[in-house]
């Protein structure tokens, strides 16, 4: 972890809530014995690790998630606006250019929405729905759930089903550096890994909270966007 990286997580103090800090360590500890990790997990790039993570713990832990960005704010109120109002969940309003461009996402040579492949037209009409309602969606980079929903189920399942098609290709060309993109040159050719970068995180939380936002809160405090590496 770099020094800002680490100076960031010190921050976490100012959260008021109590954080734990998933590492390749402490990452068995998580795992639920009857539904462990999906067997593609293991061949994800680390940042991709962190997206599955993330529907993975909303799920069957619920709570908060961060990531390491500076935090200046108690996210006690957040939570509590949650159990006050009997949310499913809450985060930040997405911020301006921060729609996953999910027209942009070919894995396989075939468009998803969700759970389904769809055409070009509809990933095309769907993005651009996403866009009119940005107003509505909240970021990737923190949030509160609960445990167990409806949304979580359905957040995860969508999530394991795209890993689903994924794995025999993820067998063959696994991840080999942390940021990893496919077609990037990396040294060595065309990288050949087959996961697109937004395609397990914001091409899924986008639309499904779009779905779900009458009752996804915009009250946990942003993450700071500067000065984080």
């Amino acid at each position: 972890m770099s020094e800002r990286r680490r100076a960031c997580l010190e921050t976490f103090h100012n959260s008021e809530c109590r954080a734990h800090l998933v590492t390749a360590e402490t990452l068995d500890s998580f795992e639920v014995l009857e539904n462990p990790f999906h067997p593609a997990f293991q061949f994800l790039s680390p940042i991709h690790q962190s997206d599955y993570l993330r529907a993975y713990f909303m799920h069957y832990f619920g709570g908060g998630y961060a990531d390491i960005k500076a935090i200046s704010h108690s996210w006690i109120p957040a939570f509590a606006a949650v159990e006050k109002g009997n949310a499913l969940g809450a985060g930040y309003a997405e911020v301006v250019g921060g729609v996953a461009r999910i027209h942009e996402t070919k894995p396989l040579g075939n468009y998803y929405f969700l759970d389904r492949s769809v055409s070009a037209l509809e990933i095309t009409l769907r993005y651009r729905h996403l866009k009119l309602r940005r107003g509505v969606l909240i970021g990737n980079g923190a949030f509160i759930f609960r445990p167990g929903t409806e949304f979580t189920k359905r957040w995860l399942s969508i999530v394991e089903k795209r890993l689903d098609l994924l794995l025999p290709h993820l067998k063959a060309n696994p991840a080999r550096y942390p940021k990893e993109v496919p077609g990037v040159d990396y040294g060595d050719g065309p990288s050949r890994y087959p996961v697109p970068w937004s395609f397990l995180l914001g091409d899924v939380l986008a639309p499904l909270t779009l779905q779900y936002h009458p009752r996804i809160l915009q009250v946990v405090p942003a993450p700071d966007f500067d000065n984080y590496e």
